[in-house]
């Protein structure tokens, strides 16, 4: 019997062809792990292999549209990237609720926006930026999973989100992100069957899916991604940036908020191993940051410096009280030249 690449590549050199997807699909990732491992800027990362494996993996999409020999990686091809995406969707939709209610289940999208883009600080294009990788990991692992396992039962794509978040949480990033607590480990693991499930049943057949796909256009693929391009954009608004991040911008060379209402604007700051952020506070009254170096006191109107150490590079929450979304975070970048 074929083995499940075999089946998703058949044809002369389609063998090769398909594990090369499947390597490309696994590849986007690369940077959050490097990073996590402090192995080099995730800039680095993201530009030299994030980027050319997704242009390369939609070259090999192109251009097997046209060969016979490839017409199973293609199907697998457009089943992993819509079921990748749409499995994504799920994800997030899942978590949704408890980020309403004040978990803070989303703000690792934002980091990888401001780590890609080398920034300071968090803007509306670091915004655009970080949920685009965020996305392009979900479907470059949809399409990883589809070329090696195309035709299998859709419980194998439960399995699949399973592993993803195993490999998560036994790597550093669970720690960079403080992902800790039965709890918080047991939603993201649901989250993951919320992603495994709808990438499961689309590649369990993919002729099928891709015959009911083409139902509504020529294109199926293209369509999805060009939608989701235009839903963040006008998510996002990268083409502009909020009056109160442009404030908190100019407190202070380097990054630096304004504080309002307890919360940062921008809310995401970056700094290098035992960096300062720089914090003014607009409210009428005093903050105490226990995460900072000496759990530095804002009071009314006032300019303070706020220094964070961490033995590795690290996302902090830095709040100015209990309630839910006050305060914001530090990104520690031990990487930072």
């Amino acid at each position: 019997m074929d083995s499940p690449v075999v089946r998703a590549s058949a044809g002369p050199g389609g063998r090769g062809v398909g594990a090369l997807c499947a390597l490309l699909g696994l590849l986007p990732v690369t940077p959050v792990l490097a990073w996590a491992y402090g192995l080099a800027p995730f800039a680095v990362w993201f530009w030299s292999v994030t980027v050319p494996s997704l242009v390369l993996l939609a070259a090999i999409g192109a251009w097997s549209a046209r060969r016979p020999r490839l017409l199973r990686l293609h199907r697998a091809l457009v089943v992993g990237t819509v079921g990748g995406l749409i499995g994504t969707l799920g994800y997030d939709l899942f978590r949704v609720p408890f980020a309403l209610a004040g978990v803070r289940l989303f703000a690792p999208i934002d980091t990888y926006g401001v780590l890609a883009l080398d920034a300071v600080s968090s803007s509306p294009r670091t915004g655009l930026v970080g949920w685009a990788f965020h996305f392009s990991n979900g479907i470059g692992f949809g399409i990883g999973y589809a070329v090696i396992a195309s035709g299998r039962r859709w419980q194998w794509g439960l399995a699949w989100g399973l592993m993803i978040e195993t490999l998560v949480v036994a790597s550093p990033v669970a720690g960079v992100y403080a992902l800790r607590g039965a709890g918080l480990i047991a939603l993201a693991y649901a989250g993951h069957l919320a992603y495994g499930a709808p990438l499961g049943l689309l590649v369990a057949d993919p002729e099928r899916a891709v015959r009911r796909l083409r139902e509504v256009g020529p294109h199926p693929t293209a369509y999805a991604l060009l939608a989701l391009l235009l839903v963040l954009v006008v998510w996002q608004r990268p083409f502009g940036t909020p009056a109160l991040v442009r404030a908190g911008e100019r407190v202070a060379p380097g990054p630096s908020a304004l504080v309002l209402d307890g919360r940062f604007h921008p809310q995401y700051l970056r700094v290098p191993a035992h960096g300062c952020v720089t914090l003014r506070n607009g409210d009428g009254v005093p903050y105490t940051l226990p995460a900072a170096v000496g759990s530095p006191r804002l009071d009314p109107g006032s300019t303070t410096a706020a220094c964070f150490a961490s033995g590795g590079n690290a996302v902090l929450r830095v709040r100015t009280s209990d309630q839910p979304y006050a305060g914001g975070f530090v990104i520690v970048d031990r990487t930072e030249r």
